[in-house]
């Protein structure tokens, strides 16, 4: 995540598909930019994260991945 907006902007979609999602941890640490977010979504919300996530990733410039 290249700024704190960035990460807001995935808690809120998080939150507007209605995921009960976890965050995991980030990497360097949490109060650092750029950073490495790591989030748990339930398996099957994840085409409707993955989908969410690419929109935001274009819109401010991050990298998303589901797994």
């Amino acid at each position: 995540m290249p700024d704190e907006a960035a990460i807001e902007a995935v808690r809120d979609a998080l939150d507007e598909l209605g995921v009960d999602y976890e965050h995991i941890r980030s990497e360097p640490r949490e109060d650092a930019y750029p950073q490495t977010a790591y989030f748990y979504v339930p398996d099957g919300s994840a085409d409707d994260v993955d989908a969410a996530m690419q929109r935001l990733a274009e819109e401010h410039g991050f990298d998303a991945e589901v797994l």
